[in-house]
């Protein structure tokens, strides 16, 4: 595929409205085979069905799938390597986003073989509400705190792409 056919392909997708669709579209323009694997995973794949755990995709990117409760804390997370698409099988939960500029207290050293970094806090913070119908996007530009409460905390099946960020 070429980019404008892999732009449309993501654009199929029930994306988010707190999506950056710039910067979207600019990360396809620099590794399209990735997001074209990754786009064509999550249009493919019966999410009901995956076994908990990593699922190779190609072209760099693989899944990780999880269950679990939502909790009422928990801490912000950021990545240098990969992009997450965070969606969920069911459920809904809250992930708070603030820019990577904005996180406070990391929490020991960054793990460079997980690519993940733990911070206490983080001002400017947006909220964004994460279900079935809509898949969001994380760039290593935005610290998240992922797993949280929208009302009360309520079981959750959790898929998350991760696409090489260039």
């Amino acid at each position: 595929m070429v980019p404008t056919e892999i732009i449309s392909l993501w654009h199929s997708l029930p994306l988010s409205a707190e999506n950056d669709l710039a910067a979207l579209s600019e990360q396809i323009s620099k590794n399209p085979e990735a997001w074209e694997a990754a786009g064509l995973f999550l249009k493919n794949t019966d999410f009901s069905t995956l076994s908990l755990g990593r699922h190779e995709i190609g072209q760099g990117c693989y899944a990780n799938v999880q269950e679990y409760e939502t909790k009422t804390s928990s801490k912000y997370e950021l990545h240098r390597r990969y992009i997450d698409v965070q969606l969920l099988g069911f459920g809904e939960e809250l992930i708070y986003v603030a820019p990577k500029d904005e996180v406070q207290e990391l929490m020991g050293e960054f793990d460079e073989s997980a690519d993940i970094g733990f911070y206490t806090s983080a001002r400017s913070v947006r909220k964004c509400v994460v279900s079935p119908a809509s898949y969001l996007l994380l760039y290593p530009t935005d610290a998240h705190m992922p797993c949280m409460v929208v009302d009360e905390p309520q079981p959750v099946r959790k898929i998350v792409v991760k696409i090489p960020y260039k």
